[in-house]
């Protein structure tokens, strides 16, 4: 795992402090400036130099959240997510390579809810902890999978739309699922994992379609046009994918408060 130069300074730290954070990569330099800069910022951050490491330390503690570097040496951090996945629903950000696309792909499928980009930088890094940690509200959480029977709440199973990224697929709430191409979810979980933080049209572009946005380009604005089709009471006047004048967009979370 490379580290990128911009990561001085502690950044805003809401929704970060007390959290418990595990560490899996098997470069102990890397590994020790990250957990310097997260535990700067209020995390509690154990870590982990390979596969067996890591199992032994989910054995012994709870954890709000895994960053993951898919390359671990011997190991593969592909297995060790999928490991970990039969028992354990801990929300995780994988790193992967710059031009790496299938590693994204294949990590979301295994159970992935973000994923950085090598070189990591720091700032994005708590960024995305953030707010995977406030969409998932895991933090304090038992991150014990539940078992098939589990009850839900009535709120969650009657009113709410829900999002599976790890298995690629939206729901309204009475249940419909609502068809998405892979372009607009791969939107979708970007505007999902940054929910209330505007992205710009050149962050967007670069994580989604892993190219730099021009000012002719307006793929992306036809995707957010088909994902507000899908979402919105009323794609007029779009108020969960919200346009910023002079940036980006602005997901402010799903139809009904989810």
């Amino acid at each position: 795992m490379m580290i990128a130069a911009e990561c001085n300074g502690t950044a805003h730290t809401s929704g970060v402090h007390g959290a418990s954070l595990l560490l899996v990569d098997d470069d102990p330099e890397i590994r020790e400036e990250m957990k310097a800069y997260l535990s700067t910022n209020g995390m509690s951050v154990t870590e982990a130099g390979d596969a067996k490491s890591a199992l032994a330390a989910f054995s012994e503690n709870r954890f709000d959240l895994i960053v993951l570097d898919v390359l671990l040496g011997a190991d593969n951090g592909f297995d060790l997510l999928r490991e970990i996945r039969q028992t354990h629903t801990t929300p995780c950000i994988m790193v992967t390579g710059q031009s790496e696309a299938t590693d994204k792909v294949v990590g979301l499928e295994l159970g992935a809810d973000d994923y950085v980009v090598k070189p990591v930088n720091l700032r994005e890094l708590l960024a995305r902890i953030r707010a995977l940690l406030r969409r998932t509200g895991s933090a304090g959480g038992s991150g014990i999978r539940k078992s098939a029977g589990a009850d839900e709440s009535s709120e969650d199973a009657s009113t709410r739309w829900k999002f599976d990224p790890h298995r690629r697929r939206l729901s309204t709430p009475d249940g419909a699922v609502v068809p998405l191409t892979t372009a607009e979810c791969d939107l979708l979980i970007e505007l999902v994992a940054h929910e209330g933080d505007p992205q710009t049209r050149e962050e967007l572009c670069r994580r989604v379609f892993n190219r730099q946005w021009q000012p002719y380009d307006r793929s992306l604005d036809s995707i957010v046009v088909k994902l507000r089709r899908k979402l919105e009471p009323n794609p007029d006047h779009p108020m969960v994918i919200k346009t910023i004048r002079g940036k980006g967009y602005l997901f402010t979370g799903f139809p009904g408060g989810e």
